[in-house]
């Protein structure tokens, strides 16, 4: 319990500041002003979708917290088929008090009335976006308001066969272009390849992480229009296509190219930093590392994720429940170091800063790429617009499609009817249920 004991102290004092005194309301932005009587012990339920690997760590936390507060007891459920989980319990009115959403899906639960606005709970945990990277702060505000607190990055990660490079006279994985392609070539030969790329998940968010490394984006500044059939997506798409003709197995479908790397006949695969136990340490027979991604292109760019954590909607606020909330949201983010063993990036700076972190590899490594980490405009539905692209960089990459201009012109318009629809549907706010 050593590790914790740095930050339970500002909490236990912060718990008996903000549950002195709380009542139940009906709101429609949760208050965190103080009101009689005193709340006394407070049940607060957290949902998520950890049913993996993660799922322990995320457990262990929460034991820690609920150890460390008397007051406040968080049970956790993780389950699956988790956004219908969501949608179900709202229609219901049975939300838990707080919950994990990933950032592209944070407009679209907020406009479904599934979360709620936390702004003035959020200032009154003195949270700040100056202890995170631009893009992952954006991405939890939508019309507005703040809707949710990062808790971690999970950016596009490296992997690399050390005994394949080391072979090749080369100690390190790349960081630049030619470097890359210094090792791609040196390791592709004979059975071996260079750099395997699939045309299945994550090709559509190596694209995304290319595109603007080409200084390129996918939508126009108010995400009205797919913008990924500029020439910076058509460089991106080209050096894709480039790369996987020179050092790669061609058509390889959804996993096939991890399952290759793990094999040991390739030099380096990119994928998800989730991928790190798969694919290094015991999980293969080689000295498999994992690295931040090279910058290729001019500009740096990594590909992301972030689960982030929110105040769920209710027709009727308890406004104990909600600074208990407040307490353990604090919480989960200044004790994001255990989460991080998860094979998460903690999204807080100051996290990220600390020894305890430091000394966690290969996340540390990793970690100074989550500055440059890419996410999806503030919008509901955003994630329906990327459909088209994801078929349309598949077919290039899988060959049923040769023109790829042509293909990202018509992913784009697709995209475009898309997002109008999703205009109408949605509106330019979330309104009350």
């Amino acid at each position: 319990m050593k590790k914790f004991a740095r930050i339970i102290v500002p909490l236990v004092a912060i718990t008996s500041m903000l549950l002195a005194s709380c009542t139940t309301s009906t709101p429609t932005v949760a208050s965190v002003e103080p009101a009689a009587p005193e709340c006394g012990a407070v049940e607060l339920a957290y949902w998520n979708p950890f049913t993996g690997p993660d799922g322990p760590f995320m457990g262990e936390m929460v034991d820690a917290f609920n150890a460390s507060h008397p007051d406040i007891k968080v049970t956790m459920n993780s389950m699956g088929e988790y956004y219908t989980q969501l949608s179900t319990a709202a229609a219901a009115d049975t939300l838990p008090g707080v919950a994990i959403v990933h950032a592209d899906q944070v407009p679209t639960q907020a406009f479904r009335n599934v979360l709620r606005p936390m702004d003035a709970l959020v200032t009154e945990m003195g949270i700040s976006g100056s202890d995170y990277p631009d893009a992952v702060w954006a991405a939890g505000e939508v019309a507005g308001n703040r809707y949710s607190i990062p808790l971690d990055i999970h950016p596009m990660t490296a992997f690399y066969n050390a005994d394949l490079l080391k072979a090749a006279g080369f100690e390190k994985a790349p960081t630049t272009k030619e470097e890359f392609d210094a090792i791609a070539t040196a390791v592709t030969s004979g059975d071996n390849k260079g750099f395997d790329i699939t045309g299945g998940f994550p090709v559509q968010q190596i694209f995304q992480q290319m595109l603007f490394q080409f200084g390129g984006t996918e939508f126009n500044a108010d995400g009205t229009q797919a913008t990924w059939n500029s020439d910076a997506g058509v460089q991106a798409l080209q050096w894709m296509k480039d790369v996987q003709a020179k050092y790669s197995d061609p058509n390889l479908e959804v996993d096939a190219e991890l399952n290759a790397f793990k094999a040991g006949t390739v030099g380096m695969v990119w994928n998800g930093i989730w991928q790190t136990s798969n694919v290094t340490g015991t999980g293969v027979e080689f000295e498999g590392h994992a690295v931040a991604v090279p910058q290729i292109g001019p500009n740096m760019a990594v590909w992301a994720g972030s689960h982030q954590l929110t105040l769920p909607a209710h027709k009727t606020v308890d406004a104990c429940k909600d600074k208990a909330a407040a307490i353990f949201i604090k919480y989960m983010v200044e004790n994001s170091v255990t989460w991080a063993k998860a094979g998460q990036i903690p999204a807080s700076k100051s996290v990220r800063a600390s020894d305890a972190f430091k000394a966690i590899e290969p996340q540390a490594s990793i970690a100074p790429s989550v500055d440059f980490a890419i996410f999806p405009p503030s919008i509901p539905g955003i994630t329906d617009a990327y459909g088209p692209l994801g078929e349309a960089v598949g077919s290039v990459m899988n060959g049923t499609a040769t023109d790829i201009k042509a293909a990202l012109d018509d992913a784009a318009s697709r995209a475009n009817e898309i997002l109008a629809q999703n205009k109408d549907t949605y509106g330019d706010a979330p309104k009350a249920p």
